[in-house]
């Protein structure tokens, strides 16, 4: 180490030599170098896939990754058409405004060579037949009316709704076999005797079958104001089974929702949305520039665009939009913070000229070493930004102090370059290992922002060693610039600062570590959690699509625990569809059977399965009962009298229960006496012979659709019919079917999934599971965390051990990171901010800038105690608070501009680096000077 200090002493002093003595040619040169570097990055690409952060060459992960491409090669653009005001519409004037706007879109698109195919109307496949068409063009009201038809009219044929059995004779007849019966038991000599138990047993099995027959009338009755119902009930069905040639005209429909309120306009554009960004662009702008010609608000609709193109071309905008905004909000602030800190527009401006060399060097890097940049790199110049402009502060506000002073320029600048370029060399150093340790990470978004910032922090901080003394000198001789060359001094304010620190130094030490300590408990809470949501940005065309898929009967797009199952055939299918179901961890199941309104076939079979037949003679013999209702009320009064005697008779010899079922029977008889007479006969005569009418056509028709086939045998053809962002939520490109299992929240534990990837296994092929996924990527997760933030730390130490001279001086000065490090942790826990793929990143981001304050506070109090132990640690504090105050809140302003970014996971990255950052800024400042007091006096 001790010819260590030397070289690098001697390599800052030619730094100064070069700067100092040849100023114009570093200018000149970093004048070109910017403009190559900004010339190569005119056009940088940025990938706005969340697969592309997936790791590589894990089997599992790669057939998820190759699984979702698949997925994502749809290419459509779809134009939901909805009406402003469709509540003063009525359904004529909605059909009628919608197809006008609908057929005027087309027009102005059909115009342009660039849309190969606009459609707003389906064809029907020609195999689907009648039956099966009319059930499509129902909707799910009109649906559940056919079911709730078929049940009703299963409840009436069957009896199931009668409590008594049906007749078998005419209501004459019947009661006039009972009368005859009776007066021969009676009179007859029949052999039924009141003396003996066997008699008395016979006469109330006798009497329970009549009351059995009362019953029974009463019900048929009582069902006769309920057959005009059925009849319509039967009525629909038949016009369903044999539907009427108006209601299966083949003429192209269009695509309107359940209600009428919106309608679907397809788009297909010449190439595929594969030929990149740039192209699906250009068709957006087309399709805009189309739409813009169309009077919308004539006819009362607005459009909402959805598909891959859209998709595409949204995110790459946001994307963008993103970093635009945050580069700016970035630099604006930066500037601000400049202002504030230095009171000086000069210094200001001169700290941000190599601070734009840095991010045009650190961007033209991106694009040779990784292509470009992805969704979570995207942030990295405004970082580089943040990160770079530290060493500009530390360099400048040692200059300014010198000056005031009243050194010369050459001295003044030398000292700057000798004294805070070594400080700067060391935090630049240990920011970039820490960085580059990143390479050692399974995440391509680790890895990518590993050999970005690693290699762009050192661009950054050789553009601002090398051009701001350049400058510096520039302005001081060459163009005798006046300007203030001290800053605004906060000594007074900040000594009073540190004197109250290190008088309660042992105190400030106590308390924060036993806050600390508590802390760790939640720190020790927080979850690795993988979420795709969180990694996408959300744009308009993910909104049009939800509302596309609500409008058109469907669930929205999915977002959970989902396993996905591809079956090559309607069997394979319904077999997975079959077995899904019996499966307890299966909370839902979607796939292209759901699309079938109501499955013909089987409600042909349970139709098949009734007796019509028999239920039309037992309505031959309600009408005939009706025909001959005098005739019965006569044989009625007949038995009323001879119930009468039997009770007398009955009573006499004791026979109390024979007495109470005579009674009984007399009771439902002048029930049945009555409802015979308060029928409207002619009525109910008319209604049993339309019912009878309706039954027979249907028996006949059922015959004649005993061939329908299966309706699963037509779902490609059901399929193609629909529109494609529909559709391929059912169907992947190369034609297999599509099942998605929403599975328990239970999935995850450990015997849950091996469970039931063993059952899945047994009965499918090809699947994949999100939970799987999510395990696989969370523990790699954890992996690349654990790694990352281990390396990173040990680069840390070590560094600090060579910087400082030993193993007691890096550690505390590493000691406000570690801090900061468990309170960041902690905050997230109790904010419910977990780690996901992205703001994982913040642990070695934290390590590698939080410990740049430690070590600018260290160096200046090694410095100060050289000169005087007595009031070192306050005249180092605030020498160096200022430039750490600055530093600390540029860079916590570049992760606070990522709070308006419109992916999600990048707020949460924000949210944790601002947390992160923080605290590590609050304990440089109490902490970190507490520890300096108290070990100062034994050698620190």
């Amino acid at each position: 180490m001790a010819r260590m200090r030397p070289t690098r002493k001697g390599a800052f002093y030619r730094i100064y030599r070069i700067s100092r003595r040849h100023a114009w040619l570093v200018v000149i040169a970093a004048l070109l170098i910017s403009a190559a570097g900004a010339y190569y990055v005119r056009n940088i690409p940025i990938r706005g896939s969340f697969l592309d952060l997936l790791p590589h060459n894990d089997p599992l992960i790669d057939d998820y990754r190759h699984t979702e491409e698949s997925l994502l090669q749809s290419d459509y653009l779809a134009l939901l058409v909805s009406l402003d005001s469709p509540e003063s519409l009525t359904d004529e004037q909605r059909t009628e405004r919608l197809l006008s706007a609908a057929h005027r879109m087309k027009e102005e698109l059909d115009k342009d060579p660039e849309f190969a195919e606009v459609t707003y109307e389906r064809e029907i496949a020609p195999d689907i037949p009648d039956q099966y068409l009319v059930l499509y063009r129902l909707n799910k009201e009109e649906l559940a009316n056919i079911e709730a038809s078929v049940a009703s009219a299963e409840k009436a044929i069957s009896g199931s709704e009668q409590s008594a059995q049906p007749l078998t004779t005419d209501l004459t007849n019947a009661y006039r076999q009972i009368n005859e019966a009776f007066t021969r038991a009676i009179y007859g000599g029949g052999g039924v005797s009141l003396s003996s138990g066997e008699g008395v047993a016979d006469i109330e099995a006798q009497l329970a079958g009549i009351s059995s027959l009362n019953r029974g009338v009463i019900a048929t009755i009582g069902n006769l104001s309920g057959l005009a119902s059925v009849t319509e009930n039967v009525r629909e069905i038949e016009s369903v089974f044999a539907p009427s040639a108006e209601k299966t005209v083949r003429a192209p429909e269009p695509f309107f929702s359940s209600d009428r309120k919106k309608i679907l306009v397809n788009v297909r554009p010449q190439q595929a949305s594969e030929r990149g960004v740039i192209y699906c662009a250009q068709v957006m702008k087309k399709l805009y520039a189309a739409l813009d010609r169309v009077d919308l608000h004539k006819y009362g609709v607005s459009v909402g665009v959805t598909g891959t193109y859209a998709f595409n071309t949204e995110t790459n905008s946001v994307i963008n939009s993103d970093m635009l905004n945050s580069t700016i909000i970035s630099s604006i602030g930066v500037l601000v913070i400049l202002l504030l800190a230095f009171g000086s527009l000069f210094y200001s401006i001169v700290a941000l000229i190599p601070l734009v060399m840095g991010v045009i060097l650190t961007m033209a890097w991106a694009k040779f070493i990784v292509n470009g940049f992805n969704l979570v790199t995207t942030f990295l110049p405004a970082l580089v930004l943040g990160l770079g402009i530290d060493y500009s502060i530390h360099l400048i506000a040692r200059y300014a102090e010198e000056r005031s002073k009243g050194t010369p320029f050459n001295r003044a600048l030398y000292l700057t370059v000798q004294k805070k370029g070594e400080a700067a060399f060391v935090g630049a150093l240990t920011t970039a290992v820490v960085f580059l340790g990143l390479l050692l990470s399974r995440s391509r978004a680790l890895f990518e922002m590993g050999a970005i910032t690693g290699v762009g922090v050192l661009l950054s901080f050789l553009s601002t060693i090398f051009l701001l003394p350049a400058l510096l000198t520039l302005f001081h001789f060459l163009f005798r610039f006046h300007h203030r060359e001290g800053v605004i001094n906060y000594s007074a304010h900040l000594s009073r600062f540190y004197q109250f620190i290190t008088g309660r130094a042992r105190a400030i030490f106590v308390i924060v570590l036993v806050l600390t300590f508590f802390i760790a408990f939640q720190a020790a809470q927080t979850h690795f959690i993988f979420s795709s949501k969180d990694m996408v940005p959300r744009v308009r065309s993910q909104e049009v699509l939800n509302e596309v898929l609500t409008a058109f009967g469907e669930d929205t797009t999915h977002l959970g625990d989902y396993y996905t199952f591809f079956a090559k055939d309607e069997d394979e299918l319904t077999d997975i569809v079959d077995h899904l179901q019996k499966s307890d961890l299966v909370k839902g199941i979607e796939s292209a059977l759901s699309l079938l309104p109501v499955n013909l076939a089987e409600q042909r079979d349970l139709l098949n399965s009734l007796n019509i037949d028999s239920y039309i003679e037992q309505l031959d013999i309600i009408d005939r009962s009706l025909n001959e209702r005098a005739s019965a009320q006569t044989q009625i009064r007949a038995l009323l009298a001879q119930f009468g005697l039997l009770q007398y008779v009955a009573g006499m010899n004791g026979e109390v229960p024979l007495t109470l079922s005579a009674n009984r029977i007399q009771l439902e008889l002048k029930e049945v006496q009555d409802k015979l007479s308060g029928i409207d006969a002619t009525k109910a005569r008319d209604d049993i012979s339309a019912l009878k009418d309706e039954l027979a056509s249907l028996n006949r028709n059922l015959l004649a659709v005993k061939s329908l086939p299966p309706a699963k045998t037509l779902l490609r053809d059901i399929l193609m019919a629909i529109p494609e962002g529909i559709r391929a939520r059912y169907m992947a490109p190369d034609g297999s079917y599509i099942v998605q299992a929403l599975m328990v929240r239970s999935i995850y534990e450990e015997k849950n999934m091996q469970s039931f990837n063993a059952y899945a296994s047994s009965f499918a092929d090809k699947f994949f599971g999100m939970p799987l996924v999510a395990g696989k990527l969370e523990d790699y997760m954890r992996r690349d965390f654990l790694l990352s933030t281990g390396f990173a730390l040990a680069m840390i130490i070590l560094t600090l051990w060579r910087s400082m001279g030993g193993w007691k001086r890096a550690l505390i000065a590493a000691s406000p990171l570690i801090l900061g490090y468990v309170w960041m942790l902690g905050g997230m826990r109790l904010l419910q901010v977990d780690f996901n793929f992205i703001n994982i990143t913040i642990s070695p981001l934290l390590i590698g800038i939080g410990v740049d304050s430690g070590i600018h506070i260290m160096h200046r109090y090694l410095e100060e105690r050289e000169a005087s132990l007595d009031g070192a640690v306050e005249r180092a504090g605030k020498m160096t608070t200022v430039a750490i105050l600055v530093t600390s809140l540029t860079t916590m302003l570049v992760f606070g501009s990522l709070l308006v970014a419109r992916t999600p996971g990048l707020r949460l990255l924000g949210v944790s680096a601002l947390l992160g950052i923080g605290f590590t800024l609050l304990f440089s400042l109490i902490f970190l000077p507490s520890v300096l007091q108290i070990g100062g006096r034994k050698g620190v």
